[in-house]
């Protein structure tokens, strides 16, 4: 039996580049396009409706922005990864959208076959950026610390390495404590535990350090 196709939503206003899009994403077996839209009013109700596996959005859209619907997405299809896309690679926005819950950023001038793998990897469950914007992005917080760094302190405990993959899934701290059956005051008290091991300040630096330290390699 073949594997289950990914289900993608498109979300750009450029209708040409976003019929491409569409084109070049259904002609793969294992992916199929499940909606469109151009704006992130008429989009909402079409995400709750389909719950795709997987949300291409354009960052800057007319109206309300493609930003600020990566928080409001979690509410309308809790099982959705989002993957930003622009017309270029603005580190701030790279940042922002991370913040929000992005999975991945994706410059719309980029090769298919890296947006094929952008897709696919983001739905597996990890961060896509490339070499450049992770660089860029890590330059913004400073320089994250070096493991040598983390073997000077206590090491992380398997709970808290159980936490830091759950955060770097996407899931909250009431999320973590359902998965983990912990109470969400322990989880609140594991990740102050982490930042202070790792040197990160949030969520966001942690995902990145987990994500360029190879934390949880591919099996």
């Amino acid at each position: 039996m073949s594997a289950k196709a990914i289900r993608i939503f498109v979300i750009d206003d450029h209708v040409l580049y976003r019929e491409s899009l569409v084109a070049v994403l259904n002609k793969e077996k294992s992916l199929k396009v499940v909606g469109q839209g151009s704006t992130v009013e008429d989009t909402k109700p079409r995400l709750a409706e389909t719950k795709p596996d997987v949300v291409l959005c354009e960052v800057k859209l007319p109206g309300q922005n493609g930003l600020d619907l990566l928080r409001e997405v979690p509410a309308l299809s809790p099982e959705t990864r989002i993957i930003a896309l622009s017309d270029g690679e603005v580190t701030n926005d790279v940042v922002e959208a991370m913040r929000r819950g992005a999975r991945g950023f994706l410059d719309k001038q980029s090769p298919v076959d890296a947006l094929l793998k952008c897709v696919r990897k983001v739905h597996a469950g990890e961060i896509w950026l490339n070499g450049r914007l992770t660089e860029a992005v890590l330059h913004t917080f400073g320089t994250l610390p070096p493991v040598s760094k983390l073997n000077g302190k206590a090491e992380l405990s398997r709970r808290e390495m159980e936490v830091i993959q759950l955060v770097i899934q996407g899931y909250k701290n009431k999320d973590i404590a359902q998965q983990l059956f912990i109470s969400e005051k322990t989880v609140k008290n594991h990740l102050s535990a982490i930042f202070n091991k790792l040197g990160v300040t949030d969520r966001l630096e942690l995902t990145l350090y987990a994500f360029e330290r190879r934390l949880f390699p591919p099996e």
